[in-house]
């Protein structure tokens, strides 16, 4: 994970390197000095309003850069976060998975999946299988997402609003806050700047739930493949059409809306041209200009399950 971190930062690293280096230049050409002494006497100067005019000129492009230096230090926080978050999407999803929630839902079973590509490694055919966004589990693993980004979220109003599930988790949000802070309760807006972050949290956040199911080498059937039903007396729901194996490997993907701030956002989101690839992945919802942040973790399922070898008959 630090590893991974560290690779999808590097460049963010680079460019405020380079942003501050930028800043550093403008601040040697306009001649500007920082003199704390005359700090104290500049509300008694009456020499005359007249300013350098190299440091007119320079001012509105170092405020510029220094804006972009604060926007590359967010994006930072931001792309650890969903490393953050991705990671504690796929811990979520090992523990639930597991877990039997409905009828629908048993144990090592997710609402529906869908086979999207296969592939053959180390002698395996395995089949890798995407989770549809539907159903309990998915929505507890969502929710490991969205909480974990939620100091990305801005706490004013962004326009979302929250979904009825959402309303407890903002209930439970307010009372661990008040529970972590007791001054907090003479603050009236705590509870309102919470539910927009949750809201906007939620709204932009997306999980993308994937698994490869592995099948045994040569004509052993070490784990039976999915989306077939077997008959095994008396056993006739021995596997699932939406059963993982108890030790596939479960990637999840979490995408997250980044809400840059106001004046660089607008600015990177214009187009120079067919080859900016940068004002491309900008992109615009609601009032907010965002910057998507794709990360994803992979962990292996914890639903151990016996899959001891024996003869099966395919039902048709």
């Amino acid at each position: 994970m630090y590893r991974a971190v560290l690779i999808d930062c590097l460049p963010w690293a680079a460019l405020l390197v380079a942003a501050m280096a930028v800043a550093r230049l403008l601040l040697h050409l306009s001649g500007a000095r920082l003199r704390l002494v005359r700090l104290r006497s500049l509300h008694r100067c009456e020499k005359g309003g007249v300013q350098s005019l190299s440091f007119v000129l320079t001012l509105p492009v170092f405020v510029m850069v220094l804006m972009f230096i604060v926007q590359v230090s967010q994006v930072m926080i931001g792309t650890v976060m969903v490393h953050y978050a991705a990671y504690a999407a796929a811990r979520s999803a090992i523990v639930w998975v597991p877990a039997s929630v409905s009828p629908e839902e048993t144990e090592n079973r997710i609402s529906f999946v869908e086979p999207i590509r296969s592939q053959e490694e180390f002698g395996c055919l395995g089949v890798t299988y995407r989770v549809s966004p539907e159903g309990q589990k998915y929505a507890k693993i969502k929710q490991a997402a969205v909480l974990a980004c939620l100091p990305l979220a801005p706490s004013r109003d962004s326009g979302f609003a929250l979904s009825p599930a959402d309303r407890d988790t903002a209930a439970a949000l307010e009372t661990v806050y008040r529970g972590l802070d007791a001054e907090s309760n003479a603050n009236a807006r705590i509870p309102t700047r919470l539910t927009n972050k949750l809201a906007y949290s939620s709204a932009n956040t997306d999980v993308q739930i994937e698994f490869t199911h592995y099948l045994g080498p040569g004509d052993t059937l070490h784990d039976p493949p999915l989306g077939i039903r077997y008959y095994v007396p008396p056993y006739s729901d021995e596997y699932y059409l939406n059963e993982m194996g108890w030790r596939d490997q479960i990637a999840v993907t979490v995408t997250h809306y980044m809400a840059l701030l106001p004046g660089p956002g607008r600015l990177l989101a214009r187009s120079t041209g067919p080859s900016d690839s940068v004002s491309a992945q900008v992109g615009r919802r609601g009032d907010w200009y965002v910057w998507p942040i794709h990360v994803t973790a992979t962990l292996g399922n914890e639903g151990e399950k016996s899959l001891k070898s024996y003869m099966q008959e395919e039902m048709r």
